[in-house]
């Protein structure tokens, strides 16, 4: 990798370290702050419909812009335009505002998502990725590891205004490290169409949908912890979490995620993806059930450690899964039907999960989200294939045909 390839990765990693802080610090308060305006648990549910339909409308589009132009423009677009909408957070008032804020946030940050993992995946070296992009998510989760609980404590102490507008400003910083990088991502100008690379093969290949699968129904996890899961702290009895409990308790999930994931990395080059997402995937489901079942300060927080752990493995492992079957010459495409993948599962599960929290129980839709992991921790064990399984079918899918 040549010096400026290497600078721009440096660069990148910052960019995307003060992205986790300003999220992080958001993350703890957002789905209270809406709660405090009078709206129902089912209803945040279906606000997240709004947030997923920028997802689901932009995204694709994104990873085809992404092929065509410099992916440092769209990520500037991005932080700009996110950094007015934290601003405008604490003037909305009704069920609309929110809408439309969520939906416009959604929007514009699907071109710095589908940009910066498809830039990640061109920056990184091909030998011992899982080891590199170990490393380099752990360096990126520590912007995001105290984050939380200074939202938690700011909203407790200061109100829920001021952490929305701190955001907003950290959004300045990661704009200027943009501007630094040099790194020519341009594409060039004789893209292939959708259905093949730049080596003629094809996008849309078995093991390809099949990750797409995977990672669709792992959405209802990453929806329940966004939308449900700090109102089911702060509600249930076994817990009555406080907001600044609740950002502790968010804290040592990314605490554990960042120390673990430079030795998930290099699990995954040893014993392959398949394993590590069964096992982040599956465990993750099953620890649900026990933050069913448990009361206390004690058992949450170890919660939180064994969960950022499993998360990290879960993630990590599909996006370098992703990245080792994924064609040359089409990364913006791949990346921004990886993240449309991610979209549908989000817009089924956000509705159904407030649904189940408001007319069943909130513990319903806690005991939903376990049997569905562990649902696609087996499905992950049918679809998702060794890769010498796949080396040896590509092998002999190229053989010549006998004349």
């Amino acid at each position: 990798m040549n010096e400026g390839r290497r600078g721009s990765l440096r660069l990148l990693l910052i960019v995307q370290l003060t992205q986790n802080i300003r999220g992080g610090i958001i993350s703890p308060i957002l789905a209270l702050f809406i709660r405090g305006h009078g709206l129902s648990v089912s209803q945040i549910g279906f606000l997240g419909i709004a947030g997923m339909l920028g997802w689901f409308i932009f995204e694709p589009l994104s990873g085809v812009v992404a092929d065509r132009i410099r992916k440092k423009y769209m990520i500037i677009f991005a932080i700009v335009s996110s950094t007015v909408i934290y601003a405008s957070y604490p003037m909305a008032s009704s069920i609309w505002h929110f809408a439309v804020l969520a939906f416009f946030m959604s929007s514009v940050m699907s071109a710095y998502a589908v940009s910066v993992k498809a830039m990640t995946a061109e920056l990184l070296p091909e030998s011992d990725r899982g080891r590199t992009y170990g490393r380099y998510l752990s360096a990126i989760s520590m912007g995001g590891v105290v984050a939380p609980f200074i939202g938690g404590w700011v909203s407790a102490n200061f109100g829920y205004t001021l952490p929305f507008y701190i955001s907003a400003s950290v959004g300045l910083v990661s704009l200027a490290l943009v501007l630094l990088m040099r790194y020519d991502d341009k594409a060039p100008e004789n893209s292939k169409p959708l259905e093949e690379s730049a080596k003629g093969e094809k996008l849309m290949t078995k093991p390809f949908i099949s990750i797409l699968v995977v990672r669709m129904i792992f959405m209802f996890n990453l929806l329940f912890r966004q939308n449900f899961l700090p109102i089911y702290l702060n509600e249930s009895p076994n817990y009555q979490a406080s907001e600044t409990e609740i950002g502790a308790f968010m804290t040592v999930v990314r605490v554990t995620s960042a120390l673990s994931q430079a030795v998930l990395g290099d699990l995954n080059d040893r014993f392959g993806s398949e394993i590590m997402i069964v096992g982040g995937v599956g465990l993750l489901g099953l620890s649900y059930l026990v933050m069913g079942y448990g009361s206390g300060d004690a058992i949450l927080y170890a919660l939180a450690g064994v969960q950022g752990i499993l998360m990290a493995a879960a993630n990590m492992s599909m996006m370098i899964h992703l990245m080792a079957i994924m064609p040359e010459g089409r990364t913006g495409m791949v990346m921004g039907l990886y993240s449309e993948a991610e979209n549908v599962g989000g817009i089924v599960a956000s509705p159904a999960l407030g649904v189940i929290y408001d007319s069943v129980g909130p513990l319903a839709s806690l005991y939903t989200v376990t049997a569905i992991l562990v649902l696609d921790a087996v499905l992950t064990m049918i679809l998702i294939r060794r890769k010498a399984e796949r080396s040896r079918d590509a092998a002999h899918e190229v053989q010549p045909v006998p004349q």
